[in-house]
C-alpha cells in the first residue's frame, strides 16, 4: 500500500488508488513516438476526451478513449484503438503555466519532449495538481536512475525536476535533424549548452547550443562525398548559422581565416593554399562569399602579387602588379583583364634598374605586352621628390584599405564588450585540425594560453588605472604584445595584412609611401580603439567623458607608433633600403674610401682643427702618437653611433644621435689647446658650432660604418615626432644628413689617393 502521509489535500482528493496500483504494475512498452511540430490535448480525469492534432487538415485526428501510464523510465499515452506512444522520462518537461488556451473550464499542463509539445487538460485544479506531482516525481526518479515507480513522499520531496539535463537522443521526425543524434545538455526539450550533434552522413558538430540551434563557438566536420576528406569549420555561430570570426580548413588543404555572416564569408578574411598545384594567398575583403573590395592576391607559381580592387572574385578597378623580377606597374582592370582608355597615361611600369615607363598598356594573345608612353631613364636623382615614383596613393586612400578589420573591433566596443562575444569580433587562436579530420569521435578546441589573464572585465577595470605617461606606456606595451588582449589582436591582424602587402614579392621602393602612411594610420586607429575601450570602462563606473577622463599624454598615436614599429620594422626598413638604394651605394663607396685612412691622416683630410684632436699633449714622438691614436680616436662616440641600428623606435634613434653628440662634446672638452692659442678653447657646456661639428661627425660616421645609413635617416625623418621639429633633435638629424650627402659626393684626387696609400 502507498503511504498517504504528507499528501496535499487537493492531491489526495483527486487520487484513485485502484487506478494507481494498476498503473504501477503496467508492463514496459519499448516503443517511442515522435510528432514534431504538432500539439495535442487529452483528458486527465478518466473521462473520454476529444484529441485533436493542430496541423494540416489531413493530420487531424480524434480520439475518444485516452489513458496514461508510467512504466519505469517511460511515460506513455494510450489513444483510441491500439495506438501507443511513449516518452523517455529523462527528456520530458512538465510546465503548469500552459501558454496555450485550454478549453473552457479546463486546466492544462504543457508536456514538452524533444520533438513534440502537447497539453494535458483537467476539469479540476486538484486533478491537475495530482498529475503534475506524479509526472514531476517520475521524471526525478528517472533522472536519478531509480527503476521503481515514485511513491507519494513526505513534504519537501515533490519539487520540480531540473530544467537543465544531460542526455543522448536520436531525432526521428522530418526536418534538418532527422536521423541526427545529439548528446549533451538540454533545456525544456531543446539542446541548450555544450553538446555534440552527429548526422548519419558523417557530419559532426561539437560546441555551444541555444534553444535547439548552434549558437556560440563550435567545430563542425563535413565529410566529402567522393573522397575520404573533411572540411573543418571552427567558427562562431549565431542562431544556427556561422557568424563572426572563424577558421575553416577545407579538405583540399585550403584554409580560410576571417569573418562569416549567414554561413558565407563576409568582411575581412585570408584564404590560402600553398600546397596546391597553383599555390595562392588572398588577403582582403569578402562579400557574399566572394572577393569584393580592396585585397592582395599572391600567385606564388607566377611570382606575382596584385594589390588593388576586386569585384565578384575578379580583379576589377585600379590595381598594382608587382613581379618577382622587380617589375611594378599600376593599371586599371576589368574582369581580370587590363583595359586601355583614350584619356591620359593609364599605368607605370618600373624596372629593377630604376627606369620607369609611363603610358598606356595593352596585351594581345601571342603578341605580348604593348605600350605607348614615355621611358624615364633619369634614375631619379636624390634631390627629386620621392612621390614622383610612388604608386597607389590616390587610388587606394589609406582609410579605405582595411575597413573590414577596424569595423569588427569597433563593433565589439559598441556591443558593450560582452565576454561571450569577444572572440566572435576579435578572433582567436586554435590548433590545426588536420588530426581531427581523421576522427569523428573526438573533437576538441584549445586556445592559446598566457600567464596573464585578459578577461574583458579585467581589461576594462585596469584601463582606468593608467593615467600617467610611463604607466600607460608599460600597459600598452604589454597589451600589444599579448595574443589575447583586444589591442594585441588588432595589432596582430594589422601586422598580417602589412606583411601580406609589402613583404617578399611586394618589397618594392614604389610602395614606400603607401606603407609609410599605412603605418601611421595603424597607430591612429589603435589609439582610437583604446580610447573607445577607455570610454566604455569609464561609463561603467559612472564617469562621463570629459577632458579629465583621459590620460594627459599629448598625441596618443605617437605613443602607439613607437610601440608598433618593431612589429612592422622588417618590412618597412626593407622598403626604405630599396627606396634609397642608389644613394646608399654611393655612400658605401665613400665610406670604403675613407676607411683606408689612418685616424691622423683622416683628421687632416677632413680639416678637423688640431685643437680638437684627442691625446695631443702626450710627450710622445709623432710616430708614437699616431700609433696610439690609430683606430681609437673618438672611439666612445663611434661605438655610440653604431647603436643607431639596434632599435626600431625613431625616438630612440634620435636619443642615440644625441648621446653621440654628447660623447663628441665630452671628447673635445678634454682635448688640450696649446697648439691653437689663436682660438679660444670651447667651454665644456658650450655646443659645438656647425663648422667644427660637421667634420668631426663625418669622422665618426666613417668609423662607425653604418650600412644603409640613408634608409635610417629617412625613416627617422618620416616618423619623427612633429614636436621635435626645429629643436635639438632636428639640428642633429640635419647634421647627420649633411654628413651623409657629403660622403656621397666625396671623390678623392688621384694624388691624395696615392698619399693615403703611402701613409697607410
Amino acid at each position: 500500500m502507498w503511504d498517504r502521509e504528507g499528501i496535499p489535500a487537493e492531491i489526495r482528493k483527486g487520487l484513485l488508488l485502484d487506478v494507481a496500483l494498476e498503473l504501477r504494475n503496467f508492463p514496459l512498452f519499448p516503443c517511442v513516438f515522435h510528432l514534431q511540430g504538432l500539439s495535442s490535448r487529452c483528458g486527465m480525469d478518466g473521462i473520454p476526451k476529444r484529441r485533436e492534432f493542430h496541423g494540416r487538415p489531413e493530420q487531424r485526428a480524434v480520439c475518444s478513449d485516452t489513458r496514461s501510464i508510467f512504466s519505469r523510465f517511460f511515460f506513455g499515452l494510450f489513444f483510441q484503438g491500439n495506438s501507443f506512444q511513449s516518452f523517455d522520462l529523462k527528456l520530458v518537461w512538465v510546465d503548469e503555466k500552459c501558454g496555450e488556451k485550454s478549453a473552457p473550464g479546463s486546466h492544462g499542463l504543457r508536456i514538452t519532449t524533444p520533438e513534440e509539445t502537447f497539453v494535458l487538460s483537467a476539469k479540476e485544479p486538484h486533478i491537475k495538481a495530482a498529475w503534475r506531482w506524479k509526472l514531476e516525481q517520475a521524471v526525478r526518479q528517472a533522472l536519478r536512475g531509480k527503476r521503481d515507480f515514485p511513491l507519494w513522499g513526505h513534504a519537501g520531496q515533490g519539487s520540480a525536476a531540473p530544467s537543465h539535463r544531460f542526455f543522448s537522443y536520436t531525432f526521428g521526425a522530418a526536418g534538418r535533424l532527422r536521423g541526427a543524434t545529439y548528446e549533451g545538455e538540454w533545456r525544456w526539450g531543446k539542446p541548450h549548452g555544450k553538446g555534440t550533434l552527429r548526422w548519419r552522413d558523417g557530419r559532426n558538430h561539437v560546441g555551444d547550443f541555444q534553444e535547439g540551434l548552434e549558437h556560440g563557438f563550435g567545430i563542425c566536420l563535413v565529410p566529402w562525398r567522393s573522397e575520404d576528406r573533411y572540411d573543418c569549420y571552427k567558427c562562431h555561430w549565431y542562431q544556427g548559422k556561422m557568424r563572426g570570426y572563424g577558421i575553416c580548413e577545407y579538405g583540399n588543404d585550403t584554409v580560410y581565416k576571417g569573418y562569416f555572416k549567414d554561413n558565407v564569408r563576409q568582411g575581412f578574411g585570408i584564404l590560402e593554399n600553398f600546397s596546391a598545384e597553383h599555390p595562392f594567398k588572398y588577403t582582403g575583403q569578402w562579400e557574399n562569399d566572394k572577393k569584393n573590395g580592396y585585397g592582395v592576391w599572391e600567385d606564388r607559381e607566377r611570382g606575382e602579387r596584385y594589390i588593388g580592387m576586386w569585384l565578384d572574385d575578379h580583379r576589377h578597378g585600379a590595381g598594382i602588379v608587382v613581379t618577382q623580377s622587380g617589375i611594378c606597374f599600376q593599371r586599371t582592370f576589368h574582369a581580370d583583364k587590363m583595359v586601355s582608355q583614350i584619356s591620359a597615361p593609364q599605368g607605370k611600369l618600373s624596372f629593377a634598374n630604376g627606369f620607369v615607363l609611363e603610358g598606356t598598356f595593352s596585351a594581345r594573345k601571342g603578341r605580348g605586352l604593348q605600350t605607348h608612353g614615355t621611358l624615364n631613364t633619369s634614375m631619379e636623382k636624390p634631390e627629386e621628390p620621392r612621390s614622383r615614383a610612388q604608386l597607389g596613393l590616390k587610388e587606394f586612400p589609406v582609410e579605405k584599405r582595411w575597413e573590414g578589420i577596424f569595423e569588427q573591433f569597433l563593433e565589439f566596443v559598441r556591443c558593450g564588450c560582452k565576454e561571450e562575444m569577444e572572440e566572435s569580433f576579435t578572433g582567436f587562436h586554435i590548433q590545426s585540425s588536420k588530426e581531427l579530420r581523421k576522427s569523428q569521435e573526438y573533437l576538441f578546441c584549445q586556445r592559446g594560453t598566457e600567464e596573464i589573464s585578459w578577461k574583458t572585465e579585467d581589461i576594462l577595470e585596469e584601463l582606468v588605472q593608467h593615467w600617467e605617461l610611463e604607466s600607460l606606456q608599460r600597459y600598452l606595451e604589454q597589451a600589444l604584445k599579448s595574443s589575447l588582449h583586444p589591442l594585441g589582436k588588432l595589432l596582430r591582424a594589422l601586422t598580417m595584412v602589412f606583411q601580406a602587402t609589402y613583404s617578399g614579392i611586394g618589397a618594392t621602393r614604389h610602395l614606400l609611401s603607401m606603407a609609410q602612411e599605412e603605418v601611421k594610420f595603424y597607430a591612429q586607429k589603435i589609439w582610437e580603439f583604446y580610447q573607445a575601450l577607455l570610454r566604455l570602462a569609464l561609463a561603467r563606473k559612472g564617469r562621463g567623458p570629459s577632458g579629465d577622463a583621459e590620460p594627459r599624454i599629448g598625441k596618443g598615436s605617437g605613443v602607439i607608433l613607437a610601440l608598433i614599429l618593431p612589429r612592422l620594422y622588417p618590412e618597412l626598413s626593407m622598403l626604405y633600403m630599396l627606396g634609397h638604394e642608389r644613394q646608399d651605394e654611393l655612400y658605401g663607396q665613400g665610406i670604403a674610401e675613407l676607411s683606408r685612412f689612418p685616424d691622423i691622416r683622416l683628421l687632416e683630410f677632413l680639416d678637423v682643427h688640431r685643437h680638437l684632436w684627442p691625446l695631443q699633449d702626450l710627450p710622445l714622438s709623432s710616430e708614437q702618437r699616431r700609433s696610439l691614436i690609430k683606430d681609437q680616436c673618438f672611439l666612445s662616440a663611434t661605438e655610440c653611433l653604431q647603436k643607431l641600428i639596434t632599435t626600431a623606435d625613431p625616438a630612440a634613434k634620435l636619443a642615440v644621435l644625441r648621446q653621440t653628440y654628447e660623447e663628441l662634446q665630452s671628447a673635445v672638452s678634454r682635448a688640450p689647446h696649446r697648439e691653437a692659442p689663436h682660438r679660444e678653447a670651447p667651454h665644456r657646456e658650450a655646443p659645438l658650432p656647425m663648422d667644427d661639428l660637421l667634420p668631426l661627425l663625418i669622422f665618426v660616421v666613417s668609423r662607425a660604418k653604418i650600412q644603409r645609413l640613408g634608409a635610417e635617416i629617412h625613416l627617422i625623418r618620416d616618423f619623427m615626432d612633429p614636436a621635435n621639429h626645429g629643436g635639438m633633435f632636428d639640428f642633429l638629424l640635419t647634421a647627420l644628413e649633411s654628413c651623409y650627402e657629403h660622403i656621397q659626393r666625396l671623390r678623392l684626387h688621384p694624388r691624395e689617393s696615392g698619399r693615403r696609400s703611402q701613409s697607410s
